[in-house]
C-alpha cells in the first residue's frame, strides 16, 4: 500500500513540476520579450498558426508583433487574434473579448470546411475578414487568377483546326470533365450526368468516370494539376467543364482559370458573378444562362461545330496585343498590387491591414454574409433548394451550432463539447435553427 502512496506521489508532483515549468516558461515568453516591451508595439496572434510567426513587421507607418504563440493572449499589449477558417475548432476558442482584442477571419476556401462560416451569427463574431467575397476587407477573388501574361500567352494553346482534328482522329469527346471529389454542396455530379446523355464528356476522374489517363498522368493526377503535361492535356479539349464544389458570391477558384491558360472554353457553375472576372464577356460559358442540360448540349455541339463562332471566346489567345475588355477585372488589377497566386502575398497584406487597424482607433465593425455569402445548397439542375442534398442539412445544422456559439462566447460561457452538442441537435430537432 506504501508502494502505492509514492507511486502517487511521484505522478502528482511530476505532473505540478511540468505545470509550473510550462507556466514559467510562458510568463518568460510573455514578459520578458525585450523587442515588444522597449517598442510596445501592438501584438496580433494567431491563434491557428498560419501567417507570420514571431515577427516584428513594418506596415508602412505602424509596426506590430506577429505570432502563433498563445502565451500572448494574456499579454498587455494584445490588440487582435486572427483565425484561419479551416481550423476553426468550437472546443479551442479564447476568451471573447470583443470590446478589448478584436478578431480577424482568413478563410479562402469553401464551407465545405467549415459550414459554420456560413452564417451570420458566426461570422458577427469577426471584426476583419479576409475572404473570397469582394466585399471583404481584404479579398480573395483573384486569388487564383493566374495574372495577364499566363491568360494572354500561347504557351499551352492548341488551334481550334487541331482540337477538330484530335476529335476526329483521337475520338476524343469536344467536352472534358475531371473531378474526384463526388461529394459537394453543389451537387455538380447529377447535372454533369445529365448533360452527358446528350453529348459526349470525357470523364477522367473519380466522379462519372468513363476515361482513363495516359501513364504519364494517370499516378498521382492530383498532385499534377498544375504541371505542363496535365495543362497541355487539357489544351486539347475545346471545351472544360468547371463546377465549383460550392456556390457562393465570388468563390472562383482555379477550375476556371486553368482552362481559361490553355484555350480551352470554360463551361462554368458557381460564383454567380463570375462573368465580373472574366477577359471580355465572352470568355466563358455560364451554365446559368440554359434552361436545362439539352439546351446546353445543343449550344456546345453547334459551336464546336462552328469555327468561327468558337474562336470569339477565344481573342484573349487569338488576337495579338489583346487588352483586357473588362473594365471591372481591370481596374481590380490596377489596384491589386499583390503578386498573385501567392498567397502569402494575400496573408501579409491581410496582416497589415489588421495592424493598421487596431492602432487607428477606428469604430470597431462586425463582418456580415457579404464577406462570405454561401446561400442554401440548390439542387442544379432545378435551381431550388435541394433537400435531398446532404449539405443542406448540414448548412442547417450549423446554423444551430452558430447561434448557441454566439451566445456562449458573448456570455464567457465554458464550452463544454458533450452539452453543446446535445443543445445544437435539440435546437435541430425543434426546428430553432431553420433556415
Amino acid at each position: 500500500m506504501l508502494c502505492f502512496y509514492r507511486k502517487i506521489y511521484y505522478v502528482f508532483a511530476t505532473i505540478v513540476t511540468l505545470t509550473l515549468s510550462i507556466t514559467v516558461y510562458q510568463i518568460y515568453l510573455v514578459q520578458f520579450d525585450k523587442t515588444l516591451y522597449q517598442s510596445e508595439v501592438p501584438i496580433i496572434l494567431w491563434w491557428t498558426p498560419f501567417g507570420n510567426d514571431g515577427k516584428l513587421r513594418e506596415c508602412g507607418n505602424d509596426r506590430c508583433y506577429f505570432t502563433s504563440n498563445r502565451s500572448f493572449q494574456y499579454h498587455k499589449h494584445i490588440k487582435s487574434i486572427l483565425f484561419y477558417g479551416s481550423n476553426i475548432q468550437i472546443h479551442d476558442l479564447p476568451s471573447w473579448k470583443s470590446d478589448e482584442i478584436s478578431w480577424g477571419l482568413l478563410h479562402e476556401e469553401s464551407p465545405r470546411n467549415n459550414p459554420v462560416l456560413v452564417h451570420q451569427e458566426a461570422l458577427n463574431l469577426f471584426t476583419y475578414s479576409s475572404t473570397f467575397s469582394r466585399f471583404s476587407d481584404v479579398p480573395l477573388t483573384l486569388v487564383d487568377f493566374p495574372g495577364i501574361t499566363a491568360l494572354l500567352d500561347r504557351k499551352y494553346f492548341v488551334s481550334t483546326e487541331e482540337k477538330t482534328r484530335l476529335i476526329r482522329t483521337k475520338n476524343l469527346a469536344p467536352l472534358l470533365y475531371v473531378q474526384s471529389n463526388c461529394d459537394t454542396a453543389s451537387n455538380r455530379d447529377i447535372y454533369i450526368s445529365e448533360l452527358m446523355k446528350y453529348i459526349r464528356v470525357d470523364s477522367y476522374g473519380k466522379c462519372l468516370n468513363n476515361a482513363q489517363f495516359e501513364e504519364r498522368l494517370k499516378k498521382n493526377y492530383l498532385e499534377k494539376l498544375n504541371s505542363k503535361d496535365f495543362l497541355s492535356f487539357i489544351a486539347n479539349y475545346k471545351f472544360t467543364i468547371a463546377f465549383e464544389n460550392a456556390v457562393c458570391d465570388d468563390y472562383i477558384t482555379e477550375k476556371l482559370w486553368r482552362p481559361l491558360i490553355v484555350g480551352s472554353i470554360p463551361v462554368y457553375y458557381g460564383s454567380p458573378s463570375f462573368k465580373d472576372w472574366l477577359p471580355n464577356n465572352m470568355s466563358a460559358i455560364s451554365v446559368r444562362d440554359f434552361k436545362d442540360p439539352i439546351s446546353l448540349a445543343n449550344f456546345i455541339q453547334n459551336l464546336s461545330n462552328n469555327e468561327t463562332e468558337y474562336n470569339k471566346y477565344l481573342s484573349h489567345k487569338l488576337v495579338d496585343g489583346y487588352e483586357i475588355d473588362n473594365e471591372k477585372l481591370r481596374k481590380a488589377l490596377e489596384k491589386n498590387k499583390l503578386i498573385f497566386n501567392e498567397f502569402g502575398s494575400y496573408v501579409e497584406e491581410f496582416e497589415c491591414f489588421v495592424c493598421k487597424h487596431v492602432q487607428s482607433q477606428r469604430e470597431t465593425k462586425m463582418i456580415d454574409k457579404k464577406h462570405y455569402n454561401c446561400p442554401l445548397p440548390k439542387n442544379p439542375l432545378t435551381n431550388k433548394i435541394d433537400r435531398s442534398n446532404w449539405w443542406t442539412k448540414q448548412w442547417i445544422l450549423e446554423k444551430c451550432t452558430a447561434k448557441i456559439l454566439s451566445d456562449y462566447l458573448q456570455n464567457n460561457f465554458t464550452i463544454n463539447m458533450e452539452s453543446f452538442e446535445k443543445t445544437k441537435m435539440k435546437f435541430y430537432r425543434e426546428n430553432e435553427c431553420y433556415i
